[in-house]
Formats: structure tokens, C-alpha cells, sequence
């Protein structure tokens, strides 16, 4: 009688599988890619004032006005292609190899590198065409110049100089965010609200972008110099299928104050390369929390979708996941009660699954330490 009642009894349905941490974590990391984003637009819009002619201030300052449209074009091929950049080349771990230029000459030959060079290369062209455009006519920055009334017009050096130079800057930017490693994600060690953040990075932005300047300064002219006659005999060959020029193919002398313009170049580049990067960096490394929130506590099963952080394959989510267990076990006594107390868990507990989770990462931490130690006392091949 017992029996046939208990069989009458259905059974409690299994629990659903938690959603998984990585559905919450998503749209948050996508708000954080457009805050940086709103701050490249920003600084794109400040350096389209300053390469535009201010011959009406108040004109200029509008933004419906060409400084709009240069900004538009600053952000989308300079600025946004450097956050792409960081989003596909974006790890946790620090590098295997024992130095920046270890890292860079295995990186010779990789899809990576090259792709990376010519990225920046690419948002250099386009600031230095606008530069261009931007120029009055007592800049003498056209590509072709205006000679005596007798005379043929002629091919502008100080317009190849520029154009030449801005190409180098994006090789240079290209080569030292290799050599930085600049696609890692560092997390700090004391969270700071990101405005305070930004501010506190000013000086760090702007001495970035002296670094690259006197870099391009210095480096630029030397490599100009072997190039210099190829350079203007090819381009003066071009031109004058479309212009008609002066019969002298002579190469002219060097204009050295195009050297302090692309300097300023330079400078302007690295502001918006760095702010971006500053950006990113900052935004991304943000504790696990909206709204006062953690992410696992949008679930409906927030210690199953917190675990499920914990065991992800990728490792910003597990970077994200153990951050948020950080936070838990310092500043929310209820939640930390509800991880003991989750018991109604099969195979094991909640606790006993994160502990689990933290054990295998220490494990993992000690395997490599040990490899490396068996690696460096193994005696060298006779």
C-alpha cells in the first residue's frame, strides 16, 4: 500500500542547467568597448579642431561643420581600427618569453604582426591626408606647387616628406605594440572609478605620445635619406602622367621644417593611439559589477552561472568569474552565506565546486612552475 503510494508520488524535476557566466558577461564588455569608444570620439574630435583652418573659430568649434566630418573619419580609421586591434589580440597571461624582443622577432613572419603594422600604418595615411586637406596655402603642403610666372609648376617634397613620415610613425607605433605586448589586459591592483582613472593617465597618455614624436623625430629623417631619391623619382615619374611639370628631375633641397611638422604629427597620432589603448585597458580591467551588482546576480542561478565562470575555457571569463569571487568574499556577507548554504546541488555542493575550481588553478600554477624548474636544471646536449 506504502509503496504504491510512493510510486503515485512524481518525482521533483531535475534542476535546469544554470545559464552560463559568459551570456552575462558579453553585453557588459560590449558597453565597455563603447564607453572607450565614446572617449577616442572625444579626443578625435579635439585634434580634428586643431588640424582644421580657423579662419571662423566659432565655425570650426561646431560640430555639424568639416570638424565634424574629420572627426567621423578620425575615429572610424584611426581610432576604431586600434580597438579592434586590442579586441583580437586580447589575452590575460603574461607572455612565455623572457623578453619584448624575444616576442617580437618569434613574431617576424606571423599573419599577426603584419597585420598589426599595417593597421596602424593604414590610420596614420588617413590622419595625414586630412592634415592635408585641412593646410592653407601659405603651408605650401600641396602636392604640387606654383613656381615663378615663367616657370612650370613643380612636385612638392615637403608633401612627400609628410605623407613618407606618417607611414614611418604607424611602422614605429606598429613595432613598439608588439614589442609592449599591447594586446594583454592588465588587471589593477586597487580598483579606481574609471573617470579618476582617465584623469590620473593624462600624463602617462601625453608622455607616450612625446615618446613616439621624438622616436619619429629622430629615426625618420635617417631612414628618408636612403629612400629619398627612389621616393621622388618614382613619384615625380606618376605626376607627371597627370600634371604638367618641370622638365628638371633634379631632386630639389630638403625642406628641414617639414621635420617639426611631422614631429606635431607624431605627437597628434599618439594621442589618439594612446587614449584609445588607455581606454580599453581601463574599462575592460572594471570589477565584475553594474548597477551594484555582480554578473552571476542577473541569473536566476547566480552560484551555478558564478561556477560556470569559474570552469570557462576562455580566460578573461575566468579572470572575470574569480574577481567577482574576490569581491564576494570581501564585501557581500549574504551572498557568501548563500554559496555555503546552495546543498541541493548534484553531483557536489556549490562550495565544494568552487573550491574545487580554485584548487585545479593553484595545481595548474605549481605544473608550470615545476616544468620550468625541471627545464632550467636538465644539463645542456654534449
Amino acid at each position: 500500500m506504502v509503496s504504491s503510494i510512493s510510486r503515485s508520488i512524481p518525482s521533483p524535476a531535475p534542476r535546469a542547467p544554470p545559464p552560463h557566466y559568459q551570456t552575462f558577461l558579453t553585453p557588459i564588455l560590449h558597453r565597455r568597448f563603447v564607453r572607450s569608444c565614446a572617449v577616442g570620439i572625444i579626443v578625435c574630435y579635439v585634434e580634428a579642431f586643431f588640424i582644421s583652418n580657423k579662419s571662423s573659430f566659432l565655425w570650426t568649434l561646431f560640430p555639424l561643420s568639416s570638424t565634424g566630418f574629420k572627426t567621423l573619419v578620425l575615429f572610424f580609421c584611426t581610432a576604431v581600427p586600434v580597438l579592434i586591434l586590442r579586441v583580437s589580440q586580447l589575452h590575460v597571461g603574461v607572455r612565455a618569453n623572457p623578453s619584448g624582443f624575444h616576442t617580437f622577432t618569434r613574431s617576424v613572419g606571423s599573419f599577426g604582426t603584419y597585420s598589426t603594422i599595417l593597421t596602424y600604418v593604414f590610420a596614420s595615411l588617413v590622419f595625414i591626408s586630412l592634415y592635408l586637406l585641412s593646410s592653407t596655402k601659405g603651408d605650401k603642403l600641396s602636392f604640387i606647387v606654383d613656381g615663378k610666372t615663367y616657370e612650370r609648376p613643380r612636385l612638392n617634397e615637403r608633401f612627400i616628406y609628410l605623407v613618407y613620415s606618417a607611414s614611418h610613425v604607424g611602422l614605429v607605433q606598429g613595432i613598439l605594440h608588439i614589442y609592449r605586448d599591447r594586446g594583454r589586459l592588465e588587471f589593477p591592483d586597487v580598483n579606481v572609478p574609471p573617470n579618476e582613472a582617465l584623469k590620473a593617465r593624462i600624463p602617462v597618455i601625453v608622455k607616450d605620445a612625446l615618446t613616439l614624436a621624438i622616436i619619429a623625430l629622430f629615426t625618420c629623417p635617417i631612414t628618408y635619406f636612403f629612400v629619398r631619391s627612389g621616393i621622388w623619382h618614382y613619384t615625380l615619374i606618376i605626376a607627371r602622367t597627370f600634371f604638367w611639370l618641370n622638365r628638371s628631375s633634379s631632386v630639389p633641397s630638403w625642406p628641414i621644417d617639414t621635420i617639426f611638422r611631422n614631429f606635431w604629427v607624431a605627437f597628434l597620432l599618439g594621442c589618439i593611439w594612446e587614449s584609445v589603448h588607455t581606454a580599453f585597458s581601463i574599462y575592460f580591467s572594471e570589477e565584475p559589477i553594474k548597477d551594484e551588482k555582480t554578473i552571476s546576480e542577473k541569473s536566476p542561478d547566480p552560484n551555478g552561472t558564478l561556477v560556470s565562470g569559474l570552469r570557462a575555457n576562455g580566460l578573461l571569463t575566468q579572470v572575470m568569474a574569480f574577481s567577482e569571487l574576490v569581491f564576494i568574499s570581501h564585501n557581500s556577507p549574504a551572498r557568501r552565506k548563500s554559496i555555503f548554504t546552495d546543498v541541493d546541488r548534484k553531483p557536489i555542493n556549490i562550495w565544494e565546486q568552487i573550491m574545487k575550481e580554485c584548487l585545479a588553478v593553484i595545481e595548474d600554477v605549481d605544473s608550470k612552475l615545476t616544468g620550468v624548474g625541471k627545464a632550467a636544471s636538465s644539463p645542456l646536449p654534449s
